[in-house]
C-alpha cells in the first residue's frame, strides 16, 4: 500500500502546498497584519523587498546541490533531505512570528521574515531539482500542473481557513495554525520516491561556473534571459499593493477574503487545465505569449476594482487574476525545465527561477511610493505598461528569437497598440492636460498604429486589420464612458477613423509605387 502511494505524481500537490506556505504567510496576511499595526504603504513596500533573498537562491544552490546532510542523506537522498530540514525550520520560524508584534518588534519581524525567505529558497532549490528529476516517472507538464494545483491549495484553500480565524487580535492564532500545517508536511517528503540525482566530482565552485558556462552556450541566451527576467515583473511589483488596496476600499473583511480564497482555488484548476491543454495543442512558445497577455490584462483590472469595489467585482477580478497566475505558472515551469541541462539541474533551474523574481522584487519596494504619487487607479495601469516588454519578447519567442524587419515591425505594432490602449484609460489631472487638441492626438496615434500594423502583417487581410483597429478605438471609448473618469466621445471615434484612413492611404500609395518600380 505504501509502495503504491509512493509511486504517484500527486505527492507534488503536497510539495506545492509546502512551497506556497511561506509565500502565503508573507503575502496578503502579512501585509494586512502590518497595515493593521499602523505600518504605512511605503514601509510595507520596502519590507517586502526582503523577498530578494528568495531571488538570490542560485548563489547557494551549488551547496544545496552538493552538500550531503549527515544521517538524513542516507535515509532520504540529497533532494529530499534538504526539503525535509527546510520544512522543519520553516515551521519553527512561523511559530516565532506568532509571538511578535509589528508595533513594537518590527525589526525582529523583518529578521524572521528574511529567515523564512532564506529557508523557503533552500526548499525551492531542492524541490525544483527534485521535480525536474522526477520527470523520469511522469511528464514535465503534468508535474508542473499538479505542483501548481498544490501551490494554489496552499495559497487559497488553506488561506480560506486562515481568513476564517482572523479577528482583531487573532494574528497569533493564524501563524500558529500555519506552523502546525508546516510540521505535517515532512511526512510526505519521507514517503516520496528517491530520484536519480546527478553526481559530480567537480568542486562546488567549479561546478557552479560550469553550470553558467553551459547555460551561456545556448542560442539567443541573452534574449532568453531578458524574457525570463521580465515575464512576470508587473505581477511581482503589484503584489504588495493588493493588501493596501483591499484595506483602502474596505475589502479586507475576513469573510470576503475567505470567499476569495475558495473561488481562487477553483480558478487554479481552470488556469492550470487551460495551460496544460494549450501546451499540448498550441506548443509552449505560443502558450508563453498568451500567458504574458493574460498577466497584463488581469493586472489592469484592479483599476476597475478600485473604482467599483463591490464584492462581486472583488471575487470576479481575483478569479480571473488567479486563472492568469495558474496559467503562466504552469507554462513557465514547463518552459524553464526545457532550458535546463540535467548535469546542472539545481543550479541552472535555481538561477532561471531567481531571474524571474529579481527585477520585480527590486522594483516592488517602490510600489508604495508610486501608489502614493499616482493613486491606486493609475498604479495598476502603470503595471500594464510595465508588462509590455514581456509581451513583445514572448511574441519574439514564437518566432524563434529571429530579428528581421517583419518581426521588428510586429513587435513595435504590439507595443504601440498596448501603449495607446493603456494611456487612453489613465486618469489625467485636467490642469496637466496637453495644450494640443486631443483630436489631433487621436488622429496621429491611430495614423501611426494603422501604418505600423499594415506594414507589419503580410498574412492577415488588410480589411480585417482595419476593422480590428477601428473596434479597438470604439472599445476604448466605451470603457472610458463606463469608468466615468473620461467621456464617450463620437468625435474621438471620428478622429481615430480619419487616422486609420490616413494610414491605409499611405500603405496603398507606397505599395502602388513599389509595384511600378518593380
Amino acid at each position: 500500500m505504501i509502495e503504491k502511494l509512493r509511486k504517484t505524481q500527486f505527492n507534488f500537490i503536497f510539495f506545492g502546498i509546502s512551497a506556497a506556505m511561506p509565500s502565503f504567510a508573507l503575502g496578503i496576511p502579512f501585509g494586512l497584519w502590518l497595515l493593521s499595526a499602523g505600518v504605512t504603504k511605503q514601509t510595507l513596500g520596502l519590507v517586502t523587498v526582503s523577498s530578494i533573498i528568495v531571488a538570490l537562491n542560485f548563489l547557494w544552490s551549488p551547496f544545496i546541490n552538493k552538500i550531503k546532510l549527515p544521517i538524513i542523506y542516507n535515509l532520504l537522498g540529497l533532494r529530499r533531505s534538504w526539503i525535509f530540514i527546510s520544512q522543519i525550520l520553516l515551521g519553527i520560524l512561523l511559530l516565532c512570528l506568532s509571538v511578535l508584534n509589528p508595533q513594537n518588534d518590527l525589526l525582529y519581524v523583518v529578521v524572521v521574515a528574511c529567515l523564512i525567505y532564506f529557508f523557503s529558497s533552500v526548499q525551492d532549490i531542492a524541490l525544483d531539482a527534485y521535480r525536474v528529476e522526477y520527470d523520469k516517472f511522469f511528464k514535465a507538464e503534468n508535474l508542473a500542473t499538479v505542483y501548481q494545483i498544490g501551490y494554489k491549495v496552499g495559497a487559497f484553500l488553506i488561506g480560506a481557513q486562515v481568513y476564517g480565524i482572523i479577528g482583531a487580535d487573532n494574528w497569533q492564532a493564524v501563524y500558529i495554525y500555519l506552523a502546525i500545517l508546516m510540521f505535517c508536511l515532512p511526512l510526505v517528503t519521507v514517503l516520496s520516491m528517491r530520484v536519480d540525482e546527478g553526481e559530480t566530482k567537480e568542486s562546488t565552485s567549479k561546478h557552479f561556473f560550469s553550470a553558467f558556462q553551459d547555460l551561456l552556450r545556448k542560442d539567443n541566451i541573452f534574449i532568453l534571459l531578458l524574457l525570463v527576467g521580465l515575464y512576470k515583473i508587473s505581477d511581482i511589483v503589484l503584489g504588495p499593493m493588493a493588501a493596501a488596496l483591499y484595506t483602502d476600499v474596505g475589502l479586507n473583511n475576513p469573510a470576503y477574503l475567505e470567499q476569495k480564497s475558495y473561488y481562487n482555488f477553483l480558478a487554479t484548476f481552470v488556469g492550470s487545465g487551460i495551460a496544460l491543454w494549450s501546451i499540448k495543442s498550441l506548443k509552449i512558445h505560443l502558450t508563453m505569449f498568451i500567458g504574458a497577455l493574460l498577466v497584463v490584462s488581469t493586472n489592469m483590472l484592479f483599476s476597475y476594482l478600485f473604482i467599483f469595489p463591490t464584492f462581486f467585482n472583488f471575487i470576479f477580478i481575483n478569479f480571473l487574476d488567479t486563472i492568469a497566475q495558474a496559467f503562466t505558472a504552469v507554462c513557465f515551469i514547463t518552459f524553464l525545465v526545457d532550458q535546463v541541462n540535467r548535469r546542472y539541474t539545481a543550479i541552472q533551474y535555481a538561477f532561471l527561477a531567481s531571474l524571474v523574481i529579481i527585477p520585480g522584487t527590486l522594483m516592488k519596494g517602490t510600489s508604495g511610493f508610486i501608489t502614493e504619487g499616482v493613486g491606486f487607479y493609475n498604479f495598476f495601469l502603470v503595471m500594464g505598461l510595465m508588462g509590455i516588454p514581456s509581451v513583445c519578447l514572448s511574441y519574439l519567442l514564437t518566432k524563434g528569437f529571429t530579428f528581421n524587419l517583419q518581426n521588428n515591425l510586429r513587435i513595435l505594432a504590439i507595443a504601440f497598440a498596448m501603449t495607446i490602449f493603456i494611456f487612453s484609460l489613465i486618469e489625467i489631472d485636467p490642469s496637466r492636460e496637453s495644450m494640443i487638441n486631443d483630436k489631433i492626438l487621436h488622429f496621429i496615434a491611430y495614423f501611426c498604429l494603422a501604418t505600423l500594423v499594415l506594414e507589419a502583417s503580410k498574412i492577415t487581410k488588410v480589411s480585417y486589420l482595419l476593422i480590428i483597429i477601428f473596434l479597438m478605438g470604439v472599445f476604448i471609448e466605451i470603457i472610458q464612458g463606463k469608468l466615468g473618469l473620461r467621456y464617450f466621445e463620437y468625435m474621438d471615434i471620428i478622429a481615430n477613423s480619419l487616422g486609420i484612413l490616413g494610414g491605409f492611404l499611405i500603405y496603398i500609395t507606397r505599395h502602388k509605387t513599389l509595384k511600378k518600380i518593380s
